[in-house]
């Protein structure tokens, strides 16, 4: 080969770079213009569908769906529409390669739900549903003056929510309480409230947990708050509450449960959230079970009942008593791992 033939060939594939640069930034196959079109042949299918409730946002082809789902079948529904709203062939055929599903069921909107989790010393993620932005702005305001560090508010408005009387001293109540703990987490869902963490000494415990028995009229909190070195101070009334104090045990988000990608191990944030949910679970009263449900996915049964397994060796090491943990494999089951309480009573 010449010299000047391999100018020639280094000039044009030079050309050929800048060509597919300037394409892909500002051609009609731009990233920005793929997103645009995914995400409006998206939203028009499911408003052809009748899921206007649900909205979609992308990033590149990672589509996001969020919204109040009036039942878990029509939740499904919409993420296969959003999959087949452009043709397929996800990353070679510039279609939708992959649905994030940030969606709720209407039957957590009604009113409003929210959780709390303390970050660092002193400061507060609050994340949720509020039922109108004014609500959002009263908990933002009142949990960045309650703690000294502030808070990080990440409250979606639930198209259709409610607000229930004595929400507002009811999340009052629940903030001020966990800004008195060392560490911890407080969850509110309608009328079901619910606190867990760790105090400084045994005296702030017991104040706390007094404080919590004395919630506005028809709600209902369940605690458990840990004082360093003495026992838990528990007030949990039956399954229900010690279903609510699970749920704060439980991570900020449920998608965020997961294993390592084919493999047994939880991953280091669930491991976190398993052995919190063990250390509450031997604290509720009488003798209810934990069903854990462990979802079969691609790796098959024998991936998931190997997880399974390491599941329960987790959470019997940090307190939960194996014979009330009934840990079964899901076929069709939405997310890795969802948990229940069963009652023992009756």
């Amino acid at each position: 080969m010449t010299q000047r033939t391999k100018r020639l060939l280094l000039m044009a594939a030079g050309a050929w770079l800048v060509l597919t640069a300037l394409a892909v930034n500002f051609g009609p196959v731009s990233v920005g213009t793929l997103e645009r079109r995914l995400q409006a042949n998206a939203q028009d299918a499911l408003d052809r569908r009748g899921y206007s409730w649900a909205q979609v946002r992308m990033d590149g082809q990672v589509a996001t769906l969020t919204g109040a789902a009036p039942d878990e079948d029509q939740q499904q529904a919409a993420i296969a529409i959003v999959r087949a709203s452009t043709w397929s062939g996800g990353r070679v055929a510039g279609g939708i390669s992959r649905v994030v599903d940030e969606m709720v069921a209407e039957t957590r909107s009604r009113g409003f739900y929210i959780r709390g989790d303390m970050i660092s010393a002193g400061r507060v993620h609050i994340s949720g549903g509020a039922a109108t932005d004014a609500m959002r702005q009263e908990i933002g305001s009142f949990s960045s003056a309650t703690f000294s560090q502030g808070s990080a508010v990440d409250l979606t408005i639930v198209p259709g929510g409610e607000e229930i009387a004595g929400w507002d001293e009811a999340v009052r109540r629940l903030l001020g309480q966990l800004a008195r703990l060392e560490q911890g987490s407080i969850y509110l869902s309608g009328t079901s409230a619910a606190l867990i963490g760790e105090a400084a000494n045994p005296q702030i415990a017991r104040s706390v947990t007094r404080a919590l028995v004395n919630m506005p009229e028809g709600y209902e909190a369940a605690s458990v708050v840990t004082p360093s070195g003495a026992p838990a101070e528990v007030s949990i009334a039956g399954s229900a509450g010690c279903q609510t104090v699970l749920r704060a045990a439980r991570s900020a988000d449920e998608d965020e449960l997961r294993f390592d990608h084919g493999g047994v191990e939880p991953s280091p944030f669930t491991e976190v959230a398993l052995r919190r949910m063990a250390r509450v679970f031997q604290a509720c009263p009488g003798e209810p079970t934990l069903r854990i449900g462990i979802g079969v996915e691609e790796g098959g049964a024998e991936l998931a009942a190997s997880r399974a397994d390491r599941v329960r060796a987790l959470m019997v090491q940090a307190g939960a008593p194996t014979e009330r943990l009934n840990i079964v494999l899901e076929n069709n089951q939405v997310r890795l791992l969802q948990f229940e309480v069963e009652s023992d009573e009756g």
